[in-house]
């Protein structure tokens, strides 16, 4: 006995002018309607769109609290923020003062980390707790900024799964029949079933 299944295609399915893959690559879930997988589109589509919102979000949030921190230490340490890098605020956080910093670095004879005492690089906090509370905003921004790298990692993953699906989708949507041939025997002391599948 022969069972078969007739799995009729459209045309664009099997001969899209785009390939569905590279639909989903370039979109998630862009592939998976153009084989009429709308349903599965639509997840893949809303997942990218909740991690694009959420890396706009986390790098949003790290640029408020890297403003903030900036005007803080400008405010109650005397720091020009102008074209200073991420290990300058580190320092700033990490040390009341540009003379704290110098002479623990002269005595570890890490003469290359020493700043020069001018107006542009010179801080001293008003108080520790001040320094605290702006080491706090710092961590938060870089925290936040963190995120967002990892959300771009899971986006590039996004990608990648969507366009897998479309091509899963894309190939059993072009079998054309699929035939179950089973077969059965018997000897004295066993019997037999196998089922063999044509696509």
């Amino acid at each position: 006995m022969v069972f078969s299944q007739e799995i009729n295609l459209n045309k664009d399915s099997r001969d899209p002018v785009i390939s569905p893959v590279l639909k989903s690559l370039i979109f998630p879930g862009w592939g998976e309607y153009a084989l009429g997988y709308q349903q599965r589109g639509r997840i893949m589509a809303l997942t990218e769109s909740v991690i694009f919102i959420s890396i706009l979000g986390s790098y949003s949030n790290s640029n408020t609290f890297e403003s903030n921190y900036q005007s803080y230490a400008a405010q109650h340490a005397g720091v020009s923020t102008v074209g200073k890098n991420r290990q300058y605020w580190i320092d700033v956080g990490n040390y009341l003062s540009i003379d704290q910093f110098n002479e623990e670095h002269l005595r570890w004879r890490d003469f290359n980390a020493v700043y020069e005492q001018d107006n542009n690089w010179n801080w001293a906090w008003d108080d520790d707790g001040n320094r605290i509370f702006f080491e706090k905003m710092r961590i938060k921004a870089d925290t936040w900024k963190l995120r967002a790298s990892f959300l771009i990692g899971g986006m590039v993953l996004n990608h990648i799964i969507s366009a897998i699906d479309a091509l899963y989708l894309f190939r059993i949507s072009n079998i054309e029949n699929t035939d179950i041939v089973p077969y059965y025997s018997t000897n004295t002391d066993q019997y037999n079933l196998s089922l063999t599948i044509y696509f």
